[in-house]
């Protein structure tokens, strides 16, 4: 029997809180005999993988849920991963924030051993959720060669659970939306998390309807997850979807992500966000008062006393009264920025204006909330205002706390305060300094540069080794190579990877130290860990770049 089989199951219970799929799935074949209670805890969790498993264990699998094997009773949560064998690429989940390496693998079946997997998965995978008699939670990654007809027998199957409490569907690449009309149905009225990923709203679609339905159903919603997107014409209004709502019924939101919204700032939206906690905003989505008096978003939350503990916002989204907002109150614990490879929008922000707030969230915001700060992710379009530097690096030493950091090592800062080094002949070039046909050669400055980029990765890195329950460290570079100093195009950051080649200069300076929790640092698709008192690159993938242009591109596909 395993030893942890022999703890009590409170204590194994708690455990597995912090276990993945995966885990849980290792320790289920290293036990040879389960206890009844520990069942309840180590079955808790399953998982779909075909990918992982391939067409015959997965079949297996469904078989042996459907003819009561002993795990039916004791799974609370179902994981859709892949239900297709061409699918190789696995969810952010597992590769990114919870830091787990872990890549898909393309196998490549023959069409008539597809067949039979489906043939046999119509009738497997209906029967073995409806199995699942203790489901409350339900999540699904699709991608588009995932067949639809499996997708609606997992959300039609679903939907017969009276207890489902959680549904989760993240859409990947060029894959088709569920159909959720069987949550009406089928009347699913105790959902208290609801979340779509990458859905689109466009000509003909009956999809606003159908969550205004699904809303109006579920009075127990604390977490609502509207990554959606429009595809033509005008965005949603988020206020249509709660009209279904009593007017003496307000939701207990604590979670509010919204994607492509128009939202109306008025008294029955702040009872709605009464317990909100997290918040997550994407580029398009905007925030109007109902009428001239109406403060907006940020100073309505403040008046209303609703202090956020996890925000997750994109550019447009970060001003003056934002930062108002977070110096009034202290315990934030997530904080993202995440800003758009270039500016997407007609009109340029002010540099000066960024400047004036990147240098309030480093000196003022980021200490205020640095006994709390867990998760701090601060990337951006522009190189300047928002980059780490030398200076900026005593203020994020104080978030003890922290466990994931995020930052921007673009370019380098101009080595003006930092650096009391003398520039050498070469790097004391005007910036204005022509070639031969008197255009403005733009890599010029970026070559004066690269030293001051050595030293805030070295710098960065260093601080980042003394905080001592950071487990991710993630930067945001460009590359720089000797061709691409000269290069004209050098100014368009989609032009450049994510990785600076100074990137090693700066790590060989940096020995790692003995650590409970070994570091990973994260730039782009490459993650460097800790090995042998050096840094080893222990993965690498496409860059940001790369992955941009390959899901812009057409023929793309996963």
């Amino acid at each position: 029997m395993s030893p942890l089989l022999k703890l009590p199951p409170e204590l194994l219970e708690a455990i597995s809180k912090y276990l993945s799929v995966d885990d849980l799935k290792n320790f289920r074949a290293s036990c040879r005999r389960i206890r009844d209670a520990s069942a309840r805890i180590i079955y808790s969790c399953l998982a779909v993988d075909v990918v992982g498993q391939g067409y015959r264990k997965t079949i297996e699998m469904l078989q042996a849920l459907s003819n009561a094997h002993a795990a039916v009773t004791h799974v609370r949560h179902l994981k859709i991963i892949s239900l297709s064998e061409q699918c190789n690429i696995y969810p952010i989940e597992y590769t990114v924030f919870d830091m787990k390496l872990r890549h898909g693998r393309l196998n490549y079946s023959l069409p008539s051993e597809t067949a039979a997997f489906d043939q046999a998965l119509h009738t497997a995978l209906p029967n073995a959720i409806a199995a699942l008699s203790c489901l409350k939670s339900l999540t699904i990654y699709t991608c588009d060669l995932d067949a639809q007809w499996a997708l609606d027998l997992v959300i039609k199957s679903a939907a017969g659970h009276i207890g489902l409490e959680k549904f989760s569907h993240f859409v990947l690449g060029d894959s088709k939306q569920a159909d959720l009309r069987p949550f009406i149905t089928h009347a699913v009225t105790n959902l208290n998390k609801f979340s779509l990923s990458s859905y689109g709203i466009h000509g003909g679609s009956d999809l606003v309807p159908i969550l205004v339905e699904i809303i109006s159903r579920n009075h127990a919603l604390s977490s609502l997850e509207l990554d959606i997107w429009v595809a033509y014409g005008s965005r949603e209004c988020f206020d249509t979807l709660l009209t279904g709502i009593p007017v003496d019924v307000s939701l207990p939101l604590a979670r509010l992500v919204l994607g492509d919204f128009d939202v109306t700032i008025d008294d029955r939206l702040m009872n709605h966000f009464g317990s909100l906690t997290e918040l997550r905003l994407g580029y398009y989505t905007s925030f109007s008062g109902s009428d001239q008096y109406t403060p907006d978003l940020w100073a309505a939350l403040q008046i209303n006393s609703i202090f956020l503990k996890n925000i997750s916002i994109a550019s447009p989204h970060i001003s003056t009264r934002l930062m108002k907002y977070l110096n009034s109150y202290c315990g934030l614990e997530v904080l993202e920025f995440q800003h758009p490879l270039c500016n997407i929008r007609d009109e340029s922000p002010s540099i000066q204006d960024e400047n004036n707030l990147a240098d309030e969230l480093f000196s003022s915001i980021i200490p205020k909330h640095s006994p709390s700060l867990h998760t701090l992710m601060v990337f951006s379009h522009l190189e300047y205002p928002w980059q780490f530097s030398v200076a900026r690096s005593a203020s994020l030493a104080q978030c003890r706390a922290l466990v994931k950091l995020g930052v921007c090592v673009e370019r380098g800062v101009p080595d003006t305060v930092d650096s009391k080094e003398p520039l050498g002949d070469d790097e004391n070039r005007n910036e204005d300094d022509s070639d031969e046909e008197g255009q403005y050669t733009p890599g010029a400055d970026i070559a004066t540069n690269i030293r001051n980029i050595v030293r805030d990765v070295e710098s960065l890195v260093r601080m980042a080794e003394n905080l001592p329950l950071l487990e991710g460290l993630w930067i945001a570079m460009e590359r720089v190579t000797l061709e691409s100093v000269w290069d004209n195009s050098v100014d368009n950051p989609v032009n450049l990877p994510d990785c600076y080649e100074a990137l090693r200069y700066g790590l060989e300076r940096v020995f790692p130290g003995q650590r409970e929790q070994p570091l990973k640092i994260f730039v782009g698709g490459d993650v460097f860990v800790a090995r042998d008192g050096a840094w080893t690159l222990q993965a690498s993938g496409p860059s940001r770049t790369e992955w941009g242009k390959m899901f812009l591109s057409a023929d793309f596909t996963l």
